[in-house]
């Protein structure tokens, strides 16, 4: 089938909601966009039956099943808690064995399965340091590469076994970027700039993401600086070349999708209008742009059509990105647009008997 231009710009977007609820204008807007996937971010739905109902009329709107994505990890932000017990976040999970850690992502897989997720933004494989435990928290496994990557590939075996697919960040690592006001990102328009040497992110930030590469479908994309890779000028990895295709694509060989986000931040563009941004970071090797709102979606839509027409944005490029969507969609499951109460309250139950285990001082680990 031939895509028209603004078929093919959709194909390279994962956008927020801009409605928590079905209605005209969300309507609209999908059917003008056909974006190849959407991030629900919370508020959800006020109940799980409006959650999946939602998803399903999004699935049943745009004419490829979409990537139907959330941030699910554990700990207390978790938007799951919505509808289902809390549970521990990775890093108390963590400390409980690997285990522990292949249950938290087995009842986050079930759970989002039950309500017509397909992608979770998930594993977090960045390491936690005194420059990232603000920022991360409980979020982070821990600080040891090797136990980050055992404890990200327990957690992807538990969303695997119920079709979720993955997304691990912050590639090449979040771990040793300096604190900023805003999480992962400098200011006075610049981004925040991490120092470290080429060969200590190889042996310690990279080595969660060498080891789970071949596992991971998706891979989100920093939006740090990386001296080690853009020393002159430092810009955001998911704009850089030398970390996209450079360090991720050919050093590394990953297959799978790279993801770029943040367009809407000046502190992550610079001088760089959004769309101008978005038509970087795809000639740098990301396929997927994931936008939060609905006026920077229409501004970058409008951008890459221009730089598909003018050539400023790579066809080449454009159509190694789409193949590699296609590819990542054989994998997703439809939603079924309703939910089982019956299923439901098991699950809840298996939430609160793991959240049981801990002690109120292991579940502080936030």
């Amino acid at each position: 089938m031939t895509l028209s231009r603004e078929e093919i710009v959709g194909q390279l977007l994962i956008v927020g909601m801009p409605s928590d609820r079905w209605c005209g204008a969300l309507e609209r807007f999908l059917l003008a966009t056909q974006p190849a996937g959407v991030l629900l971010s919370p508020p959800l739905p006020p109940s799980a039956e409006a959650t999946s109902e939602l998803l399903h009329r999004i699935a049943g709107t745009v004419r490829e099943l979409p990537f139907l994505a959330i941030r699910q990890e554990g700990g207390p932000e978790d938007p799951l808690r919505q509808f289902l017990p809390s549970l521990p976040s990775p890093r108390a999970a963590a400390q409980k064995g690997l285990s522990t850690v292949a249950r938290l992502g087995e009842l986050i897989g079930e759970g989002l399965s039950l309500l017509g997720f397909n992608t979770n933004f998930a594993p977090l494989l960045d390491l936690a340091t005194p420059l990232s435990q603000e920022r991360l928290g409980g979020r982070a496994f821990g600080s040891d590469p090797r136990q980050v990557a055992e404890c990200g590939e327990a957690f992807l075996r538990g969303l695997r076994r119920h079709r979720i697919l993955a997304c691990g960040k912050h590639f090449p690592g979040w771990g040793c970027v300096p604190l900023q006001p805003s999480p992962g990102r400098g200011v006075s328009g610049e981004p925040a700039v991490a120092g470290k040497p080429m060969a200590e992110l190889w042996r310690e930030d990279l080595v969660p993401f060498r080891d789970l590469l071949s596992q991971l479908p998706m891979v989100l994309i920093s939006n740090a600086a990386y001296k080690a890779y853009d020393f002159e000028h430092p810009r955001p990895a998911s704009l850089s070349p030398q970390v996209v295709e450079g360090l991720l694509r050919v050093k590394l060989g990953y297959r799978g999708l790279a993801l770029a986000y943040d367009f809407e931040q000046e502190e992550m563009r610079g001088s760089l209008s959004p769309g101008e941004a978005a038509i970087q970071s795809l000639n740098a090797g990301c396929d997927l742009l994931v936008l939060d709102q609905e006026a920077s979606c229409d501004a970058v839509r409008q951008a890459l059509e221009a730089g598909l027409e003018s050539g400023r944005l790579s066809s080449q490029r454009v159509e190694q990105a789409l193949a590699r969507v296609r590819a990542a969609r054989k994998a997703l499951a439809p939603p079924t647009g309703s939910v089982s109460r019956r299923a439901l309250e098991k699950l809840a139950r298996r939430f609160e008997s793991l959240d049981k285990e801990f002690t109120p001082e292991e579940l502080k680990i936030a």
